[in-house]
């Protein structure tokens, strides 16, 4: 890893530039016969604000639902749904966040969700792959190493 992350300094610092550190990349072999592929992750977590979140939020389904059938509340609720472990699942939760809603209330929703947003740790991963004679198609190299 040590010389692939050197090996893409190198390359950007051509141009004057510093390369992100966060960021993924593929790089080839000079004949294209190989793929290196490095993604980088972020594991994201909620502070407490979250719960001021879901407040907002609360207040926000029922004042929309109150001559409505209680299933629509459970759509938007089932984004705060707690996994085995207590947590709370970032992507539904972030999923919110689209839709384009103008109620001053679920922006200030919105914005206590993005307020206790914070990156955890970065994971980053390595995937190798090569390439198929016959169809042209970059297949991965299993590298488990708990399988050798």
């Amino acid at each position: 890893m040590t010389d692939v992350h050197a090996f893409i300094d190198l390359s950007v610092e051509q141009y004057g530039v510093e390369r992100s550190v966060k960021g993924n990349a593929t790089l080839c072999s000079f004949d294209g016969k190989y793929q290196i592929k490095i993604a980088m992750q972020d594991k994201l977590h909620f502070d407490e604000r979250i719960y001021a979140a879901k407040a907002l939020i609360d207040e926000c389904l029922n004042e929309w639902s109150e001559n409505s059938r209680s299933e629509l509340k459970l759509i938007v609720q089932a984004a705060f749904d707690v996994d085995k472990e207590g947590k709370i699942n970032t992507v539904k939760v972030l999923a919110l966040r689209r839709h384009d809603i103008q109620d001053e209330k679920w922006q200030r929703a919105m914005q206590a969700i993005s307020d206790s947003l914070h990156i955890q740790t970065t994971r980053e991963y390595v995937r190798f792959y090569e390439r198929d004679d016959e169809t042209g198609e970059y297949i991965l190299i299993n590298l488990d190493f708990a399988k050798l």
